[in-house]
């Protein structure tokens, strides 16, 4: 994730009067609007002389886009090599033929522009809203929409996906002060829309070590390091960028909102990356899922529907893949609602890795990495003594991998301990060995989750940037930081 700037302006109204908002309540004068174009303005050009590097997001406190001069510093901001993106949250009701030729009077770059747009059902129609929107993707514009998931209005942002190509995400806000917490039913439609909905509904505990180099800059300089922070970093004007400030403990208990959680280094938002802000989503080509723990609870034999429903969302954008200890037929098992979208993976902890081609591309992949097995029977013969079971795992006559569950006392880890108990079972060094939770799990030297997914790559003709994977154990380690690394 890069450096995210926010502003947000002395700006406190609306040309929408919604009936939950206070800024349509509020009247402002051509005084107000002149301070405020000041302010922007004074952002905008320190911004630029500064070469402050990132993406800028405008997050205003009212409708901010009817105003030419949020286009001319948006503009500004886009010219700036330093600078990657721009962008403004909007309830699209601006005039786009004439803003847009604003922006480039001013010699704003198109393909830096990231526009955030929110549907008020109150306010305009579907077909008003979507058409404000086809506008924009005539002119080349990248922006998401969304809205607040009223569970009233759910007929109206259904019809609102329909009206907009597939390829525009639309999010699904949750609704603060429903007063209740969304039905089964509810929740399950809403991520029909919006895959990301249940993004949406966890809780976030506000953590300081978690928090990205964001700064959100008030119309006065002040900066603080998201939208609900309470903490400042100093003056955005006076030289300092905020950087040396140490983070005390966050006052808030959560990070409640998107603009919030999506600065979190622990990836909250990691289909949005680099910069979250926009909401506009960057999909892989594939994407490999480690399963207990991932996609399957600790403990549990089957994936629960709410996950199967975003995986079904993610397939039609990605390619699904695995990577993980279970064998194939296990895998099957527990991901069997979901087992058809599943294109391949490594399975064993790399001892087997499995590509299910697309029809007229060749048939299934289906590759084992045999081990040496001299030492089983030992293996076998100690078994009751040492408290484990065996269990083997091939196909045909290739061996790819042993396991040895122990049972809840470890019994044979306790007398002897992990590195003494591989020596007294004789197995070779040509065979590697990794402990999770009761069990041992032996495959052949040099296999593992991050080897098997690399294969796949080399053959499905995968980059490294084409690629996300997602774990939660130290097994998964190799695998996450080398696709979280840039390059």
């Amino acid at each position: 994730m890069k450096r995210q700037w926010y502003y947000r302006g002395s700006l406190k109204s609306c040309n929408y009067s919604c009936s939950y908002c206070p800024f349509s309540k509020r009247a402002y004068s051509r005084q107000n609007i002149q301070k405020d174009q000041e302010a922007f303005l004074r952002f905008t050009d320190h911004m630029v002389k500064q070469q402050n590097g990132g993406a800028v997001q405008v997050v205003p406190y009212g409708e901010a886009l009817i105003y030419p001069y949020y286009w001319k510093g948006l503009a500004a901001l886009s010219k700036s090599p330093a600078i990657d993106a721009v962008g403004a949250q909007s309830n699209f009701s601006f005039p786009v033929g004439q803003m847009l030729a604003v922006y480039q009077k001013h010699g704003g770059d198109m393909g830096k522009l990231r526009l955030w747009g929110t549907f008020h059902p109150e306010m305009t129609s579907v077909g008003q809203f979507a058409q404000q929107c086809h506008l924009l993707e005539e002119h080349g514009v990248s922006y998401c929409a969304g809205a607040v998931g009223i569970p009233q209005q759910m007929e109206k942002i259904r019809m609102l996906r329909a009206a907009l190509p597939d390829f525009v995400y639309l999010w699904v806000n949750k609704m603060d002060g429903l007063g209740r917490r969304y039905t089964d039913g509810e929740v399950r439609d809403f991520t029909e829309i919006d895959g990301f909905f249940l993004q949406e509904l966890k809780h976030y505990r506000a953590d300081t070590a978690v928090c990205a180099d964001s700064r959100f800059v008030e119309a006065d300089g002040t900066m603080r390091r998201c939208n609900i922070s309470r903490q400042s970093l100093g003056k955005f004007y006076d030289g300092s960028d905020g950087a040396g400030e140490r983070l005390q403990s966050c006052k808030k208990k959560e990070c409640g909102c998107y603009l919030a959680y999506c600065n979190r280094k622990d990836a909250a938002a990691p289909f949005f990356l680099p910069y979250p802000a926009f909401r506009i989503p960057v999909y892989p080509k594939a994407l490999f899922f480690d399963i207990d723990g991932t996609l399957v609870p600790e403990g549990k034999m089957r994936i629960p529907e709410r996950t199967a429903q975003w995986l079904a969302y993610l397939a039609k954008r990605c390619e699904i893949f695995l990577a993980t200890s279970l064998p194939l037929e296990a895998s099957k098992r527990k991901l069997a609602p979901v087992w058809h979208m599943v294109r391949g993976g490594v399975f064993a902890n790399g001892g087997r890795w499995r590509i299910q081609r697309h029809s007229g591309e060749g048939g299934c992949m289906d590759v084992v990495v045999p081990m040496e097995t001299y030492w089983l029977e030992r293996a076998k013969e100690k078994g009751k003594a040492y408290g484990f079971t065996v269990h083997v795992y091939r196909k045909g006559k290739d061996i790819y991998k042993v396991t040895l569950s122990f049972r809840r006392t470890k019994k044979g880890m306790q007398m002897l301990g992990q590195k003494s108990l591989v020596r007294d079972l004789e197995i070779p060094s040509s065979c590697q060995v990794l402990w999770e939770g009761n069990c041992m799990q032996v495959t052949k030297k040099g296999t593992g989750k991050l080897e098997g997914v690399l294969e796949i790559c080399k053959e499905m003709g995968y980059q490294k940037g084409d690629v996300m994977a997602f774990g939660d154990s130290e097994n998964d380690r190799a695998m996450l930081e080398y696709f979280s690394k840039e390059g």
